[in-house]
């Protein structure tokens, strides 16, 4: 199992997520440096835990404002891999992100206008490119697509699975900097079930090691972490069993 290091970048700065309430985001505080530039934290995150792969949110992009450009490219000349949830709406803006140089794009419900759309980024782009999100609050699907107004998360990835997503990351926002461990584990497991060939990616209020074994023994394929790194609450040597 992979774990995977989150940097949300709001306004140009890492910022610290917060149950997903975006309007109380605030800079980050770390105990690895005193920086707020998600270039300083990538390298320091590296430095003390060896990890190469990051996931990048760029919430001014998802919220429609312009895409912090500059910074994703900077962070792609520093690992290995990236991916980037920009808030994808079109084919466009999937080539703008392939054109820095980033690993994966992330096709979010938050923002997918449809299934239809969903299907073209596909064929365009291909299955090893993109990363569907299934985004929920308190278990509820965030969606843009009205035609999934009544259905449930797992009827929406079946769709995005028939038009040949084979990644995913879930993620129930509500958990993101909560410290309850992981809420969308009875899911994935679901998900690996229908599709157990899929890349599974979670996260979200993971308190410490214990709950890193739990999501290795459901079967996740990679974990996302943000404020577990920068609050010691994990260290080198604990991730090290991992890979």
């Amino acid at each position: 199992m992979q774990i995977i290091p989150v940097l949300d970048i709001l306004n140009g700065v890492v910022v610290r997520g917060v149950a997903g309430n975006r309007q109380q985001y605030r800079p980050i505080r770390s105990t690895l440096v005193n920086s707020v530039d998600p270039s300083v934290i990538l390298k320091a995150i590296q430095r003390e835990f060896g990890l190469t792969e990051f996931y990048v949110a760029d919430l001014d992009s998802i919220q429609g404002r312009m895409l912090n450009r500059c910074r994703v490219a900077e962070l792609t000349q520093h690992t290995d891999s990236l991916t980037v949830d920009r808030g994808v709406r079109c084919a466009s803006d999937v080539e703008e992100l392939l054109e820095l140089d980033v690993s994966r794009v992330v096709v979010a419900l938050e923002t997918l206008a449809d299934i239809l759309t969903a299907s073209q980024l596909i064929e365009e782009f291909g299955a090893e490119k993109l990363v569907a999100s299934i985004d929920m609050k308190s278990g509820v699907p965030l969606i843009a697509n009205p035609n999934w107004q009544d259905a449930s998360a797992l009827e929406i990835a079946r769709q995005l699975m028939d038009v040949g997503f084979d990644q995913f990351v879930v993620l129930d926002l509500t958990s993101v900097g909560a410290h309850g461990g992981i809420s969308t584990l009875p899911l994935c497991r679901n998900l690996k079930l229908q599709s157990p060939a899929c890349r599974m990616i979670t996260g979200g209020g993971i308190r410490g090691i214990e709950d890193l074994q739990e999501a290795q023994s459901a079967g996740i394929d990679a974990v996302l972490i943000a404020s577990a790194l920068h609050d010691e609450r994990l260290t080198a040597d604990e991730l090290q069993t991992f890979s």
